[in-house]
């Protein structure tokens, strides 16, 4: 543990990595600063849990408007658009990016840290501190710190072992850091725009010449599924770009459930 590692110390840490978060997914830069608290309570909150040299739970709040924001920025809505839902995948989002970024640092790695909840309404513990970092002139959304985090158990220093002969391990290859978004980012995927599907028996197939019609069982009004990596991912209407067809999104599945897919 390092030795200054301190409550006060962790938020901001928990802050800054937020704020780098945010800021990879929209290709920027941004700096952390304290700001004073908000004049309404947030709207939005997420409890960390902590354990190792620091235990206790804190939590981390944004106000409705901030998390409404921050949400249509890397979704690339208009908050207007954001539902709960998706204010509440992305805030958990940001602070699974913050507890990977936080494990691999130095400095605060003695702490185990978990995103134990996300919910609407504000903090139940007191807030103790506040941070905001800058996205656009418009956007400046404030991280209200709550909670109270105490002195936990130090590490147990290696107890000595008599040694045995075991075959070695084969090596696995190294992890990426969790909070290094950059070496995502970059990774090309294949996008697909389902009209409709069938099935035909071979029977059919076979028949199948100029002036056939198939059907795909499909209304013509129902959105097209827009599909990546096989895995549906949003719904949307088609449309005409200067003679080219297009697709304009109506509907995206949660941030959730796309990483999920494509996990899948």
């Amino acid at each position: 543990m390092s030795a200054h590692l301190s409550p006060e110390f962790l938020f901001e840490a928990f802050a800054r990595e937020m704020a780098v978060a945010v800021a990879a997914l929209l290709g920027e830069s941004t700096t952390v600063t304290p700001a004073a608290f908000p004049s309404s309570p947030p709207a939005w909150h997420a409890r960390i849990a902590a354990a190792g040299s620091l235990s206790g739970e804190f939590e981390v709040g944004l106000s409705d408007a901030d998390g409404r924001r921050v949400s249509a920025l890397i979704m690339g809505f208009q908050p207007a658009e954001v539902g709960d839902d998706a204010v509440l995948d992305t805030l958990r989002e940001l602070c699974g990016q913050a507890v990977g970024a936080l494990k691999e640092n130095a400095e605060t790695s003695s702490v185990a840290l978990t995103v134990a909840a996300v919910a609407a309404g504000p903090p139940a513990g007191t807030p103790n501190s506040a941070w905001q970092f800058p996205l656009t002139s418009e956007a400046v959304p404030v991280l209200v710190m709550a909670g109270e985090l105490g002195a936990g158990a130090a590490s147990p220093s290696p107890v000595a072992r008599p040694t045995a002969v075991v075959a070695a391990p084969t090596p696995q290859p190294a992890a990426p850091p969790a909070g290094n978004l950059d070496l995502l980012l970059d990774i090309e995927l294949p996008l697909t725009v389902r009209f409709g599907q069938t099935e035909l028996t071979l029977l059919h197939l076979t028949r199948l010449g100029p002036g056939s019609v198939i059907d795909l069982h499909r209304s013509a009004d129902e959105p097209v599924e827009v599909l990546v990596s096989g895995k549906v991912i949003a719904r949307g209407e088609v449309v005409v770009v200067e003679g080219n067809y297009g697709v304009r999104v109506t509907e995206v599945v949660s941030t959730a459930d796309r990483i999920r897919s494509l996990g899948a």
